[in-house]
């Protein structure tokens, strides 16, 4: 027996009970010996490869060797019917993953012009009781759409995502959101604005993050419906989560419309506040800027942003329910967790998240008297949209 044939003999016995290091060495002894692999040695040598290699590498350029290697000796399983592990596509979708997490959007592309996304598989994997993760067809298009809209390919972008929501039947973590929000993003820098603000809606019925409300801003500003906009960037710069500084652009954005408005104080505090992010970052200044707020007066060395927030909280809750007046009520049920109950006003129940709740929270309680605000809400369970109350303070302090 040659020693290229005991390589091989090795090489499979070690594979057959997953010693994929020592199967890996013994497959490479034998092609650098000039040994020729079977089609069922070079599914083996994948295999080998892809557990060593691929599966757990941090670094790229090994990760990407070895997924040239795996490319070059199989071809891509179909397994959209019958899901099979396939080396060459978890090979593929891997080196995607790492190049979008490094931001090299153009490779990217360039590997996931290598998977035909018909042959991939909806199936999910769950390692455990607790965790799901993607099929791979989710990952081959939330890496493929990702990279299209970072390099501006806004026309692909909607393709791909439109593909998407057609052949997934079933989202992990809701990714359905992540391909409507791409479309979104492209149609708005398409110009395409109330396309944009027709995906943007339907997403804000369950998704209701501040980066949505700063979309939805954005659009109607450059639809010049500036009084909906200020609307929306409010709920954005007042929404319960993102950081402060994240939203920096909003107060700018905020600060042009209400200038182009002829509300000249109210647009200077919002260009403070943008000032004073940036100043509390050490983020660069534009220096008109510096001297037009320097001609106010205002403290150009202040780095309290957050305090500033709160002495302008007021402006805000303004702006997002400009037009709307104060209903009032009585608590009409809390709920045993105390997170949530219902008001009950003018003969309707509205629904209530207790951090709603602006004053003491002792006051949450059957039967307190309240005034609140009204807000566009989506009841899933019964698929449509309802008020729930908002902004809600205690009136028998």
């Amino acid at each position: 027996m040659s020693s290229v044939e005991v390589n091989l003999e090795k090489a499979r016995a070690y594979n057959k009970v997953k010693k994929y290091d020592e199967s890996l060495e013994q497959y490479e002894l034998a092609l650098e010996a000039d040994g020729e692999l079977s089609q069922g040695d070079k599914e083996k040598y994948a295999w080998d490869l892809y557990f060593v290699k691929v599966k757990d590498n941090e670094f790229i350029d090994e990760i990407e060797d070895s997924a040239k290697k795996i490319v070059s000796v199989v071809s891509q399983k179909d397994s959209s019917k019958a899901p099979k592990p396939c080396p060459y596509t978890l090979a593929v979708i891997r080196l995607m993953k790492t190049y979008t997490e490094n931001e090299r959007y153009l490779d990217v592309l360039r590997w996931a012009s290598k998977l035909d996304p018909k042959k991939l598989s909806n199936q999910q994997f769950k390692p455990n009781d607790e965790v799901t993760m993607n099929s791979n067809k989710e990952n081959y298009y939330l890496q493929t759409t990702k990279a299209l809209l970072e390099i501006d390919k806004f026309d692909q972008t909607i393709k791909y995502c439109q593909d998407a929501l057609v052949t997934i039947p079933e989202f992990n973590n809701n990714n359905d959101v992540w391909f409507k929000l791409r479309i979104a993003k492209s149609y708005k820098e398409l110009g395409e604005y109330d396309n944009s603000i027709e995906f943007l809606k339907d997403i804000y019925k369950t998704k209701k993050d501040w980066y949505i409300s700063r979309d939805m801003a954005e659009n109607y500003f450059f639809k010049e419906e500036f009084d909906e906009s200020l609307k929306w960037a409010a709920k954005g710069i007042l929404a319960r989560d993102g950081k402060l500084e994240n939203k920096v652009k909003l107060f700018s954005l905020v600060g042009d419309i209400l200038e182009i408005k002829g509300f000249e104080d109210e647009a200077i505090m919002n260009k403070y506040m943008y000032y004073v992010i940036r100043n509390a970052k050490e983020w660069p200044i534009d220096e008109e800027l510096k001297d037009l707020l320097g001609n106010y007066g205002l403290d150009l060395e202040n780095t309290d942003f957050k305090s500033l927030f709160k002495e302008y909280e007021n402006m805000w809750i303004s702006m997002k329910y400009f037009g709307q007046e104060r209903q009032y009520g009585v608590i009409d049920k809390v709920f045993p967790d105390g997170k949530a109950g219902f008001i009950k006003a003018n003969g309707k129940s509205y629904y209530f998240k207790t951090y709603e709740f602006k004053d003491d929270k002792d006051y949450i309680y059957e039967g307190t008297e309240v005034s609140f605000y009204l807000e566009d809400a989506y009841n899933k369970s019964k698929d449509e949209m309802v008020k729930n109350a908002v902004n809600i303070y205690c009136e028998m302090l």
